[in-house]
């Protein structure tokens, strides 16, 4: 086992209680998903043993038995100096890619066993799952007797599949674990790359050139198959890039010497894609954008206002991104895991709505890039203003408009009252003393002015430092009018105590306020849906779809959530629009503005046995009443609702549940097992 693994087999032998996944990963600080993958792997190696694997007691954690802990410690000395690694079960379907795809040789279910180190029976179930993952791509496994293992399909999709596959596992290429590699030729390739790098006098993101130097030894010898739509071949030619790789990799053919310099630009180049491919697809593009937010708006339950400027810069972001996610071209930066980490379930929701672009494109698209659709889409839900400002800020900004945008809503919520002074480069900064009172900077500078450096994607660090500051900062809290008010009745020696007592409490108030949105954000299905907002109507009588949704809101107007105009507005815009709230065949999630009579945040789920006609080609089984309070607050429980109600297979059984009980334990279910796998 690897280090890793090792101290989390310490910590659970060294426990008397439950661990949960959560509690293990906040103390080794990383992601649940890496902790899941590391208890795959001491599964494994307990197996491997022949001790029984760890098991995760339901809503509780991980709690080893004095049986096999006995097992596990006679093992310790073996344990301490196993320094060998255990793939995850993802690392060997992107291990099984990676090999099929990079052999010159014939590949058999031999050499995979040897590759991932695992049993035949383990590679063959590893290998239905890379059958599923290549049909994403269209692309097919195929076996030949004397051919073995192969990937067919396009071969812009093969490779786009091959680099997306090698950066899972470029941790394993770095200690020399893969071992279907020619490292030699691989290292001699990285040289060539980093001289070109040299030559361009730029730096590339670490992982891109040993991507490509993987890749360059698929692109040797034979005249290439590659396509290149709309590319403005005379301008690339022109770009030196496409001069170095000429003088360094005389040998390649001209297509694969104009695919590698793709790869070049589209690694180095914000928006390259203006100068080197046609401009005919502007129109497309446009379109695509505005589906993309109407998709957004439709799934999140939200509004945009300023939905002309989001259009704008999506249109900016997907036109320069295009060819990047059509050529495989891999954006590797450490921001993107910032905004998952930080934005969860906003990312969430940006995956589900990124399908439309998949569905246009043809092709999956990596996190990373849907972390940055995100970033643009959570840089303009709206934030409620506050009355007066108290404090001013300047924004510098280096990473691009909608980091600067979402450091702004950020701010906007941590600090009532904040006064956004302008989001600027750190060159632009003049003169800053004039128009704020606190810089906020994630790029560092010096100023007359107080500069909080923060990371582009604020952590809960940031936010401590930029509160404290705040707090710390007695000018921000006018208290005169309150000490005028209470003068009378205070002793004069009293007077400068109070007053200081007073600005620490407004002052903590916004650190308070914060913490209060933190839980509302964390809120998810379970916690706003209780048994008494669930319905369940059998067969006797026929609703109309108004009747219904009237009935399946009932209980949010008893329960003081929302008032009654709030179903009227529903109903008033499904017959304007017509049926467009529904999220999957059978299921509808009626929603309207919080201004249209939302008091709290709440849920209400309704079956429907006989199905509730809505048009000629709507029918309901399930209608959901979601009342948001804002634009974000509601963000989790949205997850939620669209992991279990836009599965077929998980509608089927809830339409079986007889009480809302049964409802309740099967959501449970439902979701720990997502938040298991995620």
């Amino acid at each position: 086992m690897n280090a890793r693994c090792r101290e989390i087999l310490r910590m659970l032998l060294a426990s008397d209680t439950c661990l949960s996944q959560q509690q293990i990963a906040e103390e080794l600080q990383v992601t649940k998903r890496s902790i899941y993958y590391d208890l795959c792997r001491i599964n494994e190696w307990l197996d491997l043993h022949h001790i029984p694997e760890l098991e995760m007691v339901r809503g509780k954690g991980i709690l080893i038995d004095k049986k096999v802990r006995r097992q596990i410690e006679a093992c310790a000395d073996e344990m301490e100096g196993d320094e060998s690694y255990i793939l995850s079960p993802m690392e060997r379907v992107h291990m099984i890619i990676c090999a099929v795809i990079y052999a010159s040789e014939p590949v058999y279910i031999d050499q995979l066993q040897d590759y991932c180190a695992v049993s035949r029976n383990t590679v063959f179930n590893d290998l239905r799952v890379v059958v599923n993952r290549l049909q994403d791509y269209d692309l097919k496994l195929e076996y030949e007797s004397k051919r073995g293992y192969r990937i067919v399909g396009d071969i812009i999709k093969v490779r786009a599949v091959f680099l997306m596959s090698f950066q899972e596992i470029r941790p394993i290429f770095i200690s020399g674990g893969l071992k279907f590699i020619n490292r030699e030729k691989v290292d001699h390739y990285i040289e060539i790359l980093q001289m070109i790098e040299e030559k361009l006098n730029t730096q590339y993101v670490d992982g891109i050139l040993e991507s490509l130097a993987m890749l360059l030894p698929l692109m040797e010898g034979e005249e290439s198959h590659v396509y290149f739509p709309n590319l403005k071949k005379p301008e690339l030619e022109r770009t030196k890039e496409f001069e170095i790789i000429e003088h360094f990799l005389p040998n390649l053919v001209e297509k694969e010497k104009i695919y590698l310099c793709l790869h070049l630009l589209g690694a180095r180049v914000a928006v390259a894609s203006n100068d080197i491919f046609e401009n005919n697809c502007n129109q497309t593009v446009y379109e695509m954008t505005k589906a993309l937010i109407a998709e957004f708006e439709k799934t999140a339950c939200v509004v945009f206002e300023d939905k002309e400027e989001l259009g704008r810069s999506l249109f900016i972001h997907i036109n320069s991104s295009l060819y990047r996610y059509q050529y495989g071209i891999q954006i590797i930066n450490s921001i993107s895991e910032d905004i998952i980490r930080e934005y969860p379930d906003l990312f969430e929701i940006t995956k589900i709505v990124s399908k439309y672009i998949e569905q246009q494109i043809g092709l999956p698209i990596r996190d990373g890039e849907i972390a940055y659709l995100a970033l643009h889409f959570g840089a303009h839900l709206s934030v409620t203003p506050a009355k007066s400002p108290v404090l001013r800020i300047l924004i510098v900004c280096a990473n691009g408009i909608s980091t600067g945008n979402m450091l702004k809503r950020e701010l906007q919520k941590m600090i009532p009252g904040v006064e956004i002074a302008g989001t600027v480069s750190a060159d632009k900064v003049i003169n800053a003393q004039n128009i704020c009172d606190l810089i906020v900077s994630t790029v560092n500078i010096k100023n007359v002015i107080p500069v909080i450096h923060v990371h582009p994607i604020l952590t809960d660090t940031d936010r401590d430092i930029i509160l404290k500051r705040v707090k710390d900062r007695p000018a921000l809290v006018d208290v005169e009018n309150v000490m005028n008010i209470v003068k009378p009745y205070i002793e004069e020696t009293n007077y400068q105590d109070v007053r200081r007592e007073l600005e620490a409490y407004y002052a903590e108030s916004g650190r308070k306020g914060l913490e209060k949105k933190a839980k509302n954000r964390l809120k998810g299905l379970l916690d706003v849906l209780p048994a008494r907002h669930i319905g369940i109507h059998e067969g006797g009588q026929e609703y109309r779809w108004t009747q219904a949704l009237y009935e399946a809101g009932k209980c949010l107007e008893e329960s003081g959530i929302i008032e009654k105009r709030y179903m009227d507005s529903i109903i008033s815009s499904l017959r304007y629009y017509g049926p467009y709230m529904f999220i999957s065949s059978g299921v509808i999630l009626a929603h309207a503005k919080p201004e249209e009579g939302v008091r709290h945040l709440g849920l209400s789920l309704h079956i429907f046995r006989n199905g509730v006609t809505f048009s000629e080609f709507y029918k309901a089984n399930i209608l959901l009443v979601l009342a948001a309070v804002d634009q974000e607050s509601h963000l989790k429980i949205l997850k939620d609702i669209l992991n279990i109600f836009t599965i077929e297979t998980r509608v089927e059984d809830l339409m079986q549940k007889k009480g809302a009980e049964e409802v309740l334990a099967y959501i449970g279910k439902v979701l720990e097992t997502e938040e298991k796998d995620g």
